[in-house]
């Protein structure tokens, strides 16, 4: 049988794979054998005929009580204004902040559908859960050990022959099992890259909207923190531009109220099983629920791609539901939406089995940028100390010191858990310092997708964004900031590193694995600055390829690699998309308002 192939190229027809270019300063190093979990088989129970991944499994009690749409259902409840794909990060923010719109515009609330591949694995992300017995001993982050047990694998093709990412299928995407660190993408970085207007609302309005939502905390800061805080920004050289604080986590720590309960960990999941669970029941005497009216949640349901009239218009998206049923049309109001929220490799897809044109749109140019590490050994010098001290957790942006004089973002672990293999190391039972440090890159030219018998095929490389020298640079640039922290450390906190001398070694930073904290993005970019013009979706997330109806809110639409984790921004993303979509008033509309005075003078 032959291949049907459909190809999305960063470089069309010479797809290369390259392996990077290591210099004698940095290494790429596989994690620890205890580190790599085998991912698990689909359970039973599941509708007959799906076709289920690792994140899949029997159908709980708790999903059949308050997800009971089915496919047949969601269609005869149509047409909808909105169709939301996916409820990871981008999907589940936007949804959640639509159905807050909705409940303010009384009879024009928009009818929204939001329809979710995998089903109810995770009520919450799973840091607020309970966790494998004994993985505290490595001080391990743990949020790692879901996501390699619960992620599905893409079909890619990388230098090394390994890809630590993929989609979870689920409630919530992979919002279940994020790492939580929450900075903003740095302003020069902004400023670089991203449309002039986008950057500025980001920082006017939708970046704080975003800190707001995770419910940003830090650290009681005892005096020990302060002045080891203070001395690590006051003794740096003046070229870093350091500017050392708490690493910034998506979690509510406490609440000050009594009996109110800490909200913990982001995730999307919670807005969304409070929204499906206050559905109203059919009766006072009844058990049985119904539908909300405006906003509907459809699970275990995949969208295969999305259907056009002769104008280009978006009418449905066409499924394939969980029994295996496929061809199957959801309809669309005459001018209603959908938005892709399926994730970098997904959304491609469903658009290019649509017969969307992507080819000169600079789609495909799926990146992932670079993460370079070292773990240090230390010891207190009284042993007391370290439960005085605790863990830290702390950031800055610092310059690179490349010919653009470029911001990365500096992560430091001091006794901490970390997302990092902790390799080069004396003693993994010993207090670990682990300093990581993520590069800004542009799209990669050589990276792909193409659609191979149907399905998504990726093909991935390193970046190679910087020449050996500038490489040399910023190697040099990070060496001295980790170098300035250890004199710090050392000094404030009494300790004293093990195997220092290693900061001499030839081979001193390791890369991280492609794929291994998920963030790869960029396979349908907004507009870039300058030179990097080619998009696939407008400013305001509308797919640019003269069809209408159709949006899309997922890492794809980044116009370059940031420095930073990318989860705030795309939250931010998501919330102003929400707002362009279906305004939201700050206030009552003056008429209503006169109503209620008029009713309280009777």
């Amino acid at each position: 049988m032959s291949t049907k192939t459909k190809s999305l190229k960063g470089v069309r027809d010479n797809r290369i794979k390259v392996a990077v270019e290591v210099d004698h300063n940095v290494r790429v190093v596989q994690p620890p054998q205890e580190f790599i979990l085998q991912q698990k088989p689909g359970l039973e129970g599941c509708p007959p005929g799906h076709a289920v991944g690792p994140a899949q499994g029997a159908v709980s009690k708790f999903e059949k009580t308050f997800f009971t749409l089915t496919v047949q259902q969601a269609i005869e409840n149509g047409p909808y204004d909105i169709i939301i794909v996916g409820t990871g990060i981008g999907g589940g923010v936007l949804a959640s902040d639509l159905y807050e719109t909705n409940s303010e515009l009384g009879d024009s609330a928009k009818s929204i559908l939001v329809i979710e591949k995998g089903g109810l694995v995770f009520h919450t992300h799973c840091l607020n859960t309970s966790r494998p017995e004994g993985l505290s001993n490595n001080r391990g982050q743990q949020n790692d050990t879901f996501f390699a047990l619960f992620k599905d694998d893409y079909n890619i093709t990388s230098p090394d022959g390994t890809w630590k990412g993929g989609p979870i299928h689920c409630v919530g995407g992979r919002s279940a099992a994020w790492g939580l660190f929450a900075p903003r993408v740095h302003e020069d970085t902004l400023r670089r890259w991203f449309p002039k207007h986008v950057a500025m609302q980001l920082n006017d309005t939708y970046f704080e909207a975003a800190e707001k939502l995770f419910k940003l905390s830090q650290p009681k800061t005892e005096p020990v923190h302060k002045r080891l805080i203070d001395d690590l920004n006051e003794s740096a050289d003046a070229s870093f531009k350091v500017n050392w604080k708490w690493g910034r986590i998506a979690s509510e720590f406490k609440d000050e109220r009594n009996f109110d309960f800490a909200e913990g960990a982001y995730s999307t999941i919670d807005k969304l099983l409070e929204i499906m669970m206050s559905k109203p029941y059919v009766s006072a005497d009844s058990k049985e629920r119904q539908e909300h009216p405006n906003f509907k949640m459809l699970l275990r349901t995949e969208v295969r791609k999305i259907q056009f009239d002769s104008a280009k218009r978006a009418t449905g998206v066409i499924v394939k539901a969980g029994d295996g049923a496929e061809g199957l049309l959801i309809p669309l109001k005459p001018d209603g939406k959908v938005i892709l929220s399926a994730g970098s490799v997904t959304s491609p897809a469903i658009l290019m089995r649509s017969d969307v044109d992507l080819s000169q749109t600079g789609a495909g140019m799926i990146t992932d940028h670079d993460i370079l590490y070292r773990a240090l050994s230390f010891v207190y010098l009284n042993t007391q100390d370290r439960d005085k001290v605790g863990s830290m957790k702390l950031q800055t942006h610092f310059d690179m010191d490349d010919s653009d004089h470029q911001y990365g973002l500096a992560n430091m672990s001091i006794d901490a858990s970390s997302f990092l293999p902790r390799t080069n190391i004396v003693d993994k039972n010993l207090p670990q310092m682990i300093m990581s440090f993520i590069l800004p890159c542009p799209l990669e030219k050589k990276c792909s997708i193409i659609m191979e018998d149907d399905e998504p095929k990726v093909d991935i490389v390193r970046t190679e964004a910087y020449d050996k020298t500038e490489r040399k640079r910023y190697v040099k640039r990070m060496r001295d900031v980790t170098e300035s922290a250890v004199n710090a450390i050392e000094k404030n906190l009494k300790v004293k590193f093990i195997d220092r001398d290693g900061l001499k070694d030839g081979c001193y930073f390791s890369y991280l694995e492609l794929g291994a904290v998920a963030h790869e993005l960029g396979s349908l970019p907004m507009p870039g600055i300058g030179s990097n013009t080619r998009h696939a979706v407008d400013e305001s997330l509308k797919l640019s390829t003269g069809h209408e109806g159709v949006y899309v809110c997922d890492l794809s639409i980044f116009p370059t690699s940031p420095e930073a984790n990318p989860t705030l921004t795309l939250a931010a993303l998501a919330i102003r998309l929400s707002r362009t979509l279906v305004p939201r008033y700050e206030r009552r509309p003056v008429d209503a308002v006169d109503k209620i005075v008029s009713l309280a003078k009777l």
